[in-house]
């Protein structure tokens, strides 16, 4: 139909560090031709102008080109190979396809949905989500995985469905995930701007020492969706081990050399995330500073806590899980949750993120998400008027009480008889060690990119060393 668009992959090269394998479509678009708002859209996303005898049009990123984005949606779901000039692309529908696409529009109307990051998403029609990944990684891809697995198999309903996925596959086999494509779920915000609106707001409340006393049930009407949550975690986790789904979805018993490594690893983020604070306790200001203090102070208890782990008893199962689990990765709608982004951990390799785990990874990563709330909410309400901490931090830390106690009992109420867990009592120290895992990797990433926030991590870690 007159368009023409090169599927292309690149590599960047930087002057030092490792190079990176891109993909960037092209579409090529002839002043006349085509219509006014391709050229519109082409012309934020240009890369050249060219020329052909007479004819004279540009070349941009064809993910800003309308007709490449329903057009690879079509092919999706068509299905099916075509070779390239090396290697071959790979389109595959799931079973939902033509339920979630039916007949898609030829002026389906295409716009970016919400803000790009390493990734370019796009709203298709009202009905679609478009994610196409930029930075290629070998091998499969966890979220284009779990997301077919959820769909087609344990058929999950809280979860954006999976329609289908686009892949390159090198000459020697080696497949490179390009396109995900969703449904588009209508939704009120994550979990994460909902939770620190409502804190800052009942923080605000707290400010005068006047303030009327609080109910018993204050925080009544957010904790009812958070035990919502909490189930919807356990029959995530039970979704996940359906039978159906090969040997990379069977869940396996957890052994005594899964806790030995489990405690290496969380002894090894010990020593790198306190060797990174001594290090760098320079830039800390003063109450941070002697946190930190105090934190390194208990260095070898705290050390010597995580190795006497490994003499816990193994229990429960391993299975495939989330990954990357907090509130920002499930989105409110109609008073329940819709759980997002299987991708995992990007910074680990993907082979690292297909690996089983423990459920109790996933719940340590959404209690970690209360802290983080509660540690901003607090730093926000004090920014301008610090002398009102010692007021406000008490309601903050009844907030994540309350919430942590309210999420627990929505997940165990529904992980009751899945046989996933050996029972609740047995399964808490393995949870305080991962909770410990992600609030020590906290560390260090707010000490590379936000020092005001290393308090928040830093306390999780102190309430460890100090129980």
């Amino acid at each position: 139909a007159g368009a023409s668009w090169l599927l292309a992959t690149w590599r960047a090269e930087p002057t030092s560090g490792e190079g990176r394998r891109c993909f960037v479509p092209l579409t090529l678009v002839w002043e006349d031709a085509r219509d006014d708002d391709t050229h519109r859209a082409i012309a934020a996303a240009t890369l050249a102008r060219t020329r052909q005898q007479a004819r004279v049009g540009v070349i941009g990123d064809a993910l800003a080109d309308a007709g490449f984005c329903r057009a690879l949606t079509r092919a999706i779901g068509a299905g099916g190979e075509r070779a390239c000039a090396s290697g071959t692309m790979r389109y595959t529908p799931t079973a939902a396809y033509l339920r979630l696409v039916g007949t898609l529009a030829d002026d389906a109307e295409v716009r970016a949905a919400g803000p790009q990051s390493s990734n370019t998403c796009l709203r298709i029609g009202e009905g679609l989500f478009l994610k196409c990944y930029r930075q290629l990684q070998p091998g499969i891809n966890p979220e284009i995985e779990v997301g077919r697995f959820l769909t087609d198999v344990a058929r999950f309903a809280n979860i954006v469905p999976v329609a289908g996925f686009a892949e390159y596959v090198d000459g020697d086999g080696t497949a490179h995930a390009l396109a995900l494509l969703q449904s588009f779920v209508r939704n009120q915000g994550d979990g994460w701007s909902w939770s620190l609106d409502y804190l800052s707001r009942h923080l605000d409340s707290r400010r005068s020492a006047t303030a009327p006393p609080l109910p018993p049930d204050v925080h009544g009407g957010y904790l009812t969706p958070i035990r919502t949550l909490g189930q919807r975690t356990a029959e995530l986790h039970r979704a996940l081990a359906t039978p159906g789904g090969g040997d990379a979805f069977t869940p396996e018993p957890v052994g005594a050399q899964d806790v030995s490594a489990w405690v290496a690893r969380v002894r090894a983020e010990a020593d790198a995330s306190l060797n990174q604070l001594a290090q760098q306790l320079g830039r800390l200001g003063a109450s941070a500073r002697a946190e930190a203090d105090t934190l390194l102070a208990q260095r070898t208890a705290l050390l010597g806590d995580i190795t006497a782990a490994s003499a816990l008893p193994p229990a429960g199962l391993r299975l495939r899980h989330h990954g990357d689990y907090h509130l920002g990765q499930v989105l409110l709608a109609q008073n329940d949750f819709i759980i997002i982004d299987f991708e995992g951990e990007p910074a680990r390799p993907a082979d690292e993120r297909r690996q089983k785990h423990s459920p109790l990874s996933d719940v340590a990563g959404m209690l970690r998400s209360f802290s983080y709330v509660a540690g901003a909410a607090l730093l926000a309400a004090t920014a301008d008027r610090p002398e009102d901490a010692a007021r406000l931090a008490p309601f903050a830390s009844a907030w994540e009480d309350q919430t942590r106690a309210a999420f627990l009992q929505g997940y165990t109420g529904a992980i009751e008889g899945s046989g996933l867990l050996d029972g609740w009592q047995a399964a808490r120290p393995l949870l305080a060690l991962f909770e410990l895992e992600k609030a020590l990797y906290e560390l260090r990433y707010e000490l590379d990119r936000r020092p005001d926030w290393v308090r928040i991590p830093m306390r999780g870690i102190l309430e460890r060393a100090q129980a």
